[in-house]
Order: structure tokens, then C-alpha cells, then sequence
């Protein structure tokens, strides 16, 4: 693939959602670009603001909030895209608040008739693969408890 080739196949890419840098260099050597070309074009995107790891950081934060994921699992599937740490950090929000409210919402849809033991396990269990820390999900399996 010729450099002009690999630029308007980023560019496609592009159009259709936010990527980060690495992930978009990893999706267009999949589709048969040199790894340098890929590299240079990927760079030039940078430069011209076209794709950013902050951006796509905030914007996958978000989304993933929105359907009520904690902070261990939005982090990790962010290093796994390729987005420094930096990045995932100014993106997460800083409030604790705001995580305890996600898995208190979560536990509530969750959350049927009176627990149990092996309710409040199979819920707890739940929340932790969602990425809510131990605190997080006990402190939501509590609010649940007291409404």
C-alpha cells in the first residue's frame, strides 16, 4: 500500500469513531500497511490533530460509564488499546462519588428481592468484573441493603 492509500484508509477509520494512536496504527498494519508507513501516517494524523489519545480516552471513558463500568475495567481495556497512562489518568474521573454511584446502579438492577448470602456473592462477583473495586462494590451492596 502506497503512503497516500494507507493516509485515506486512516482517514476512513477516522470518520466513523475516535481511535487512539496505537490502535489505529495497529488496525491499518492488520489491513496490510507497511509499519512504518503506518507510523508516518498515524504521526502526520497527530500533528494535524486528526486522532489523539486524550480525545479518544475521554471519549471511551464515557462510553463505557455510561454502561455502568468501573474504573479497574475502563483502565485496563485502555492500556490494552495502547493509551498511556497519562491519558487514561486525565480522562477517569477524580470524584470516588461518582464510581460508588455507577455500581449502586448497577447492584440495583441487579438487585431483585431480599439478599441473601449467595445473592449479595453473585452480585459482589458481578460488580468486580465490571471493574468496581472490593470498596466500591461492598459500599453499593450496602446501599442496596438500606433502600
Amino acid at each position: 500500500m502506497t503512503e497516500a492509500e494507507v493516509r485515506d484508509l486512516a482517514l476512513r477509520y477516522l470518520t466513523r469513531r475516535e481511535y487512539g494512536l496505537e490502535e489505529l496504527k495497529r488496525k491499518l498494519i492488520g489491513r496490510g500497511a507497511d509499519t512504518n508507513v503506518a507510523e508516518s501516517v498515524v504521526g502526520r494524523c497527530a500533528d494535524e490533530n486528526l486522532v489523539s489519545d486524550e480525545r479518544f480516552a475521554q471519549m471511551y471513558v464515557r462510553t463505557r460509564m455510561r454502561r455502568l463500568f468501573g474504573p479497574l475495567k475502563i483502565r485496563a481495556e485502555l492500556r490494552q488499546r495502547g493509551v498511556d497512562d497519562g491519558a487514561i489518568t486525565a480522562a477517569m474521573p477524580a470524584d470516588e462519588s461518582r464510581w460508588h454511584d455507577l455500581a449502586a446502579q448497577w447492584a440495583e438492577k441487579r438487585y431483585r428481592e431480599p439478599l441473601d448470602y449467595n445473592g449479595r456473592a453473585k452480585i459482589y462477583r458481578s460488580l468486580v468484573s465490571r471493574g468496581f473495586t472490593h470498596e466500591q462494590a461492598n459500599a453499593a451492596l450496602d446501599h442496596c441493603v438500606a433502600d
